[in-house]
């Protein structure tokens, strides 16, 4: 335990988007509790500020995937930046903890260590996408938490200080049992003896203006073939609210689309979802949900996603999280052209009448779901950070 000296500790968070809110808000209750009267200061979203960050910039709408996605934020990535070095300059904290986001986190650690602050990187680039430049990475951190054993070992050998703690969802999301689907059901007024599908059109702005048409569309076509289907769309955040709801009245499936505020609660009432490639892949997967994958990006982003596989910088075109920690294809994905809602209906109901194949999804799951560690992940990065945090403050004989 920290002494009361200690307790003193300032720790600076850095999150871009829903994902990096949620995961910085655990980590904040999860420091506080091992250090009570810890100052905790950065940029994020809602759920850091609820858990006790003093936001400097909100930063939930900033989140972005690809190559050219991005390019709309920049205003905002700027002023935020501006922010941080303002904090910086007046206030230097103990430690920065850069949580995701990774070209703007990268860039930002690389700007602190300059000014002589320890840098975490807690969740940081995924090596599936970047381990041909995991040595750079690795350089541009003084320490980096893992989620995944491979991903700590790719970047330990790259050259990097690392540790792995596991996933923090291991401590949030169990398989789902009957009784718990009936319940989940009842919670949001569903019928228990129909079809129900969870939408997942993502996080990020252009995920949801990509991708919400297309599963209204696919909606449409498994209405066609089962009329009592009803259907779950989880809300990332409420900022989002509006939009989703204006686009399902326009498409005329506001009477069978059922909106949440928790996919954690919505997910599950489902027997399948469709959803975006991301943090929500795994949570149906700890679920034991059957899942199709989808993932559309621009066309520049692909261009330069074909480019980097010819050259070897990327493994491979395989874009959701369970099939690449399996190293195989257990869940189908959808991918750029391939996102067609007509031939994703036909999928998911192939899915949905083929009661042999969902459980040999569900046993596969299982399988992928030991690979992100024991329980306590969280709490074990909120220790080892106090540590690296105290660690400092003593170097510096304060």
């Amino acid at each position: 335990m920290p002494s009361k000296t200690d307790r003193n500790i300032r720790i600076f968070l850095s999150a871009g988007e829903v994902s990096g809110d949620l995961i910085g808000a655990s980590l904040t209750s999860a420091l506080q509790d091992v250090c009570p009267g810890v100052s905790i200061w950065g940029v994020g979203g809602t759920r850091m500020e609820k858990a006790g960050v003093s936001i400097l910039y909100k930063t939930n709408h900033m989140g972005a995937v690809g190559i050219s996605e991005p390019m709309v934020t920049l205003p905002h990535v700027f002023r935020s930046f501006n922010r941080i070095r303002s904090y910086v300059t007046e206030s230097r904290p103990d430690v920065a903890v850069l949580i995701g986001y990774d070209f703007f986190n990268l860039v930002l650690s690389r700007w602190l260590r300059t000014r002589k602050v320890l840098t975490v990187s807690y969740f940081p680039p995924q090596i599936w996408i970047w381990k041909g430049i995991a040595a750079i990475i690795a350089r541009s951190y003084d320490w980096i938490l893992t989620s995944f054993e491979k991903e700590e070992l790719t970047y330990r050998e790259a050259g990097g200080q690392t540790a792995f703690v596991g996933h923090y969802l291991r401590d949030r999301i169990e398989t789902i049992y009957p009784t718990q689907r009936d319940e989940a059901r009842k919670s949001l007024g569903l019928g228990n003896g129909r079809c129900v599908v969870g939408l997942l059109p993502g996080s990020r702005r252009h995920e949801l203006e990509r991708m919400t048409p297309v599963l209204l569309d696919v909606a449409r076509h498994i209405l066609s073939r089962n009329s009592d289907a009803e259907f779950v769309m989880p809300i990332a955040d409420t900022c989002f609210e509006m939009g989703l709801k204006c686009q399902i009245r326009k498409a005329g499936l506001n009477r069978c689309i059922h909106l949440s505020n928790d996919s954690r609660t919505a997910m599950p009432a489902c027997d399948l979802v469709i959803l975006c490639s991301g943090t929500a892949t795994l949570e149906a997967a700890l679920m034991g949900l059957p899942m199709i994958i989808l993932y559309q990006v621009s066309l520049s982003t692909w261009i330069t996603v074909d480019l980097l596989e010819m050259t070897g910088l990327i493994e491979s075109k395989t874009v959701g999280l369970p099939n690449l920690l399996a190293g195989k294809k257990i869940v189908p994905e959808f991918i750029q052209s391939e996102v067609v809602p007509t031939e994703v209906a036909n999928e998911a109901w192939d899915i949905l009448q083929d009661s042999a194949r969902q459980d040999r999804m569900k046993q596969a799951l299982a399988s992928v779901c030991s690979a992100l560690g024991e329980k306590g992940g969280i709490e074990r990065a909120a220790r080892l950070i106090l540590e690296r945090a105290i660690q400092r403050r003593r170097d510096r004989g304060q």
